[in-house]
């Protein structure tokens, strides 16, 4: 029961190990003291630099700062995690210190979770590339360490200048470090506004929609001329900087780059669904499922399952098989799925999460694939994970958004009458019939009405799509900002960006 309960605690926690991972070069100079060591933070990261190194000298401790308050606690013991002894260990891991270090300068537990959940963060108001550097950095900015958003290990706060203050693993103690000391340096993400920002995101500008069969789509700003991508299309995804399309003969067409003519045929005909992740392409023949990785010309390899619907996130993919079982697998293309559950109508994947539901009830898993599901609400007809987000519409049209962990802790948006509904980073839009309204920030912030007469919606970053009837309209900015005329009639489709958010599959 012992080594159960463990096993239960370090998959819930997911904290990766707490020792080999951070094995890292001595920094090339003396580390300086702790503090502020650079301008242009905004004053609420400042304060979480100046309480993190209110740290300095406290144990690492292995779980440690994920009680229900943050806060120094008892870890565990793990020795095949490198944790011997944290058990027995008050103090804090990583992602438990910057979740401390946060709470205490804003009275607020903004960044619950461990690491792969903070690196989704909806609080985030910019995140930044490993190709951009550490130059666009500012203090209190949260640096994540890992090779993809599932494999992120550790965390640290930038101070400036190419210092982090960090708890880096078992036996030792809160410390500043070279921001150059760890050698699989992700990205980081930055929680109150300062003065530099990072590029959009490659694709993050784009507005594809149709016209009947016709797929137009433009690049950057509002205002700018739309491009015909091609005729006869069933069905498209933007992502990156891929464009997909399906066409009404069965017949798979990907372009990278700008929207130019370039479209690589991926199958010439028989493709029922598609998906597009990162460098990897996913499309249907019937029940097959199969997956191209890298270039669009890549190998195509069969998926050894029958399916009904399928998701590709990160180094994850997801099935529903024809018997209604959720299978996922992670890493590369071979076998080795992890059956999820049974008796599934529907999953999402995001990150580390995966959604699904058995009936109307719906659960959530984080971390592993084989950590343990945590039932989240009954009467559920319609979901979405977001961030570090997970609404959930009820029947009587409740909508229903919690932040952080899985574990309860519902905020009620709507209390009835809502249609649907779309998370992004911290925005909130939905219906009641057609009028739609919007909310940012926290989730208690005040709603918003943005207009009437909508038949369609997307939040994307901060652009705002509705369609008024086929009349595509599209704001960026503040909530209250001008609506621009995409496009004044015709439209039939939209998408706002590179990155629909992995809609529910089922």
């Amino acid at each position: 029961m012992k080594k159960l309960t463990r096993l239960v605690l370090a998959v819930t926690i997911g904290l990766g190990t707490a020792a080999l991972d951070l094995a890292a070069a001595p920094a090339a100079s003396a580390a300086p003291e702790c503090g502020v060591l650079a301008d242009g933070a905004g004053a609420d990261a400042v304060a979480a630099v100046e309480r993190a190194c209110d740290q300095i000298g406290v144990p690492y401790s292995w779980g440690g700062g994920h009680g229900p308050q943050p806060g120094l606690s008892y870890g565990i013991c793990d020795p095949l995690n490198g944790a011997p002894n944290d058990c027995r260990v008050r103090g804090l891991d990583c992602s438990g210190f910057v979740r401390y270090a946060y709470y205490l300068a804003v009275d607020e537990d903004i960044v619950n979770g461990v690491t792969t959940t903070q690196w989704q963060s909806s609080r985030a108001v910019d995140r930044f590339s490993r190709a951009e550097g550490h130059d666009p950095l500012l203090p209190g900015d949260l640096l994540f360490y890992g090779t993809s958003p599932g494999g992120i290990h550790h965390v640290a706060m930038y101070l400036g200048d190419g210092w982090i203050v960090e708890a880096p693993n078992s036996g030792s103690l809160i410390k500043v470090s070279a921001a150059s000391s760890h050698g699989d340096y992700y990205g980081a993400v930055r929680l109150f506004e300062g003065g530099t920002s990072s590029g959009p995101a490659v694709g993050a500008r784009r507005i594809a929609y149709t016209e009947g069969g016709a797929l137009w789509a433009k690049d950057g700003d509002l205002g700018a001329d739309p491009v015909l991508q091609e005729e006869g299309v069933e069905e498209y995804v933007l992502e990156g900087d891929r464009v997909a399309v399906l066409k009404d003969d069965g017949s798979l067409l990907v372009k990278e780059g700008d929207l130019e003519p370039g479209w690589h045929t991926v199958n010439g005909d028989s493709v029922t669904d598609v998906q597009l992740d990162g460098d990897r392409i996913a499309f249907t023949e019937g029940p097959d499922l199969y997956v191209v990785e890298g270039d669009v010309d890549g190998e195509i390899v069969h998926q050894d399952a029958a399916v009904t619907s399928f998701q590709i996130e990160g180094d994850r993919v997801g099935v529903l098989t024809t018997d209604g079982s959720l299978l996922v697998k992670e890493g590369d293309l071979g076998p080795g799925w992890q059956t999820i559950a049974t008796g599934v109508a529907d999953f999402q994947l995001h990150g580390t999460r995966i959604a699904y539901r058995e009936g109307t009830t719906l659960f959530a898993q984080e971390g592993d694939l084989d950590a343990p599901s945590v039932e989240q609400e009954s009467g559920v007809t319609s979901y979405q994970l977001s961030g570090d987000r997970l609404a959930a519409l009820t029947s009587a049209g409740a909508l229903l958004v919690k932040e952080g962990d899985l574990d309860p802790g519902w905020y009620t948006v709507n209390t009835d009458s809502v249609t649907a509904f779309h998370l992004d980073t911290d925005r909130i839009a939905f219906t009641e019939g057609g009028e739609l309204y919007a909310k940012e920030g926290d989730l208690d912030a005040d709603l918003v009405h943005l207009a009437g007469g909508v038949t369609g919606f997307q939040v994307d970053g901060d652009r705002v799509a509705a369609l008024l009837g086929d009349d595509l309209e599209v704001k960026e900015g503040d909530l209250d900002a001008d609506w621009f005329a995409v496009n004044p009639d015709s439209v039939t489709s939209f998408q706002l960006g590179a990155d629909l958010n992995r809609p529910i599959r089922g």
